[in-house]
């Protein structure tokens, strides 16, 4: 730890900082402590931080990690040491993919840098050339063994088609992309228009999905509800989204079920369905996620009369689960205005909405402004989802990330949906 100090104060410690610098404002931040008037190299208000999707502060271990992601430290913020301290010190932030080679000064290999902190040995110098040109050796930093423990070892690299050092760029445009998480706010065009969609996107490999309810039991008023940050932080998440459609208290209609919901949630914790009982009834899409990693998209409820026979659609125990209506995509088509249960105001009235989806390869959850449920079909669509489930939305809509609200709070949530990492 004394050796990781040295380097961040000694290489990161000597940009200028003035107190009038901008304040934190969330996740994707580079955060510091102002420097007292005559600090040392050494004084602890020279380190840098990244505020990471995990809610955590992530340390630059040296100065060249930190020079393959910024050219300086003009996007740096000054907060104070309780602010700080609020973030919890999480992994160290790892070299970008595709900036440079690295190697580890006992060991002969040359490695280049996957996404997640993976380290793959060059098999040969013709497989170095072959990826990172006839400069190759140009392009080497030395690891120090103290930063070795940040990254893991993958398979050898040994011609240019197992390694595109340009794709692994553009695949990395920031700190957390490289790890698999990505937030924006953004406009997203379909056929019907352009639309402004706040949009977490998040890799199946390093995150995985629980379904949560408040209530220990089934529920039919006076539900327990809680916040999305609640949730999340109870769960060790900093990523989250609100669930199905409930009945809140500022509904007239709602006075005697208040904070009720009728569809099948599975609570991750318990490992309970809550009610089971309506899965039989259910004649709408519910989204499941297994321990194995699959993540599936069943267009009706109803087909499974039981919690048991829901599982034994896959051999992999269910993880998470959480019904709702009406679905937006299935297998890569549009299909929300041939559900049963689609409303005419779900149709026509155009307001805040949420959304679930997934493909192959990422999950993407939802917040989209001004939008119809059948909008919202196209969105996920245009968004690359081949399955996609409409969430609850207007005043219930809460989209957490870092630990920080893109959208919301809201209104309490009597249950939810929370990512993280594998």
């Amino acid at each position: 730890m004394k050796l990781r100090a040295a380097i961040l104060t000694a290489l990161l410690g000597l940009a200028p900082f003035t107190a009038g610098a901008a304040v934190p404002s969330g996740p994707g931040d580079l955060l510091k402590l102002a420097c007292p008037a005559g600090a040392s190299a050494d004084h602890p208000c020279r380190a840098v931080y990244f505020w990471g999707a995990d809610g955590k502060r992530r340390a630059f271990p040296n100065a060249a990690t930190y020079f393959t992601w910024y050219a300086d430290f003009s996007g740096v913020k000054i907060t104070d040491g309780a602010a700080l301290a609020a973030l919890p010190l999480g992994r160290n932030v790892n070299y970008r993919p595709g900036k440079r080679l690295l190697k580890i000064p006992s060991a002969p290999a040359v490695y280049a840098v996957e996404p997640g902190g993976e380290l793959r040995p060059l098999a040969s110098e013709a497989a170095a050339a072959a990826v990172y040109g006839n400069g190759w050796n140009a392009q080497i930093d030395d690891l120090p063994e103290a930063f070795v423990a940040d990254y893991h070892f993958g398979a050898a690299i040994a011609a240019a088609a197992d390694y595109d050092a340009a794709d692994r760029l553009a695949a990395a445009p920031g700190i957390d992309a490289a790890d698999g998480a990505d937030y924006g706010y953004r406009p997203v065009t379909t056929a019907a228009g352009s639309f402004d969609v706040h949009i977490i996107t998040l890799d199946r490999r390093s995150y995985k999905m629980k379904t949560l309810v408040a209530a220990a039991q089934d529920c039919s008023s006076g539900c327990a509800a809680r916040t999305l940050a609640d949730y999340a932080r109870e769960n060790g998440a900093a990523i989250a989204i609100h669930g199905s459609y409930f009945c809140p208290p500022d509904y007239a209609d709602c006075a005697a079920k208040t904070y009720s919901f009728l569809w099948p949630v599975f609570d991750s914790p318990s490992r309970e369905m809550r009610n089971a009982d309506n899965i039989k009834f259910h004649e709408a899409p519910i989204i499941a996620s297994y321990e194995d990693g699959r993540l599936a998209y069943y267009p009706r409820a109803n087909a499974y009369a039981s919690l048991a026979a829901f599982e034994a659609a896959y051999i992999s125990p269910l993880e998470a689960a959480l019904a709702n209506y009406p679905g937006l995509v299935e297998n890569g088509s549009v299909i929300v205005g041939n559900e049963p249960r689609l409303e005419e105001a779900q149709r026509t009235v155009k307001g805040t909405r949420g959304a679930v989806g997934f493909n192959a390869d990422k999950i993407f959850l939802v917040v989209a402004k001004n939008a119809t449920v059948v909008d919202l079909a196209g969105i996920m669509q245009s968004l690359g989802a081949t399955d996609a489930l409409n969430l609850d939305g207007g005043g219930s809509a809460a989209l957490l990330y870092g630990g920080a609200y893109k959208v919301g709070p809201g209104r309490l949530l009597p249950n939810a949906i929370v990512f993280v990492r594998r």
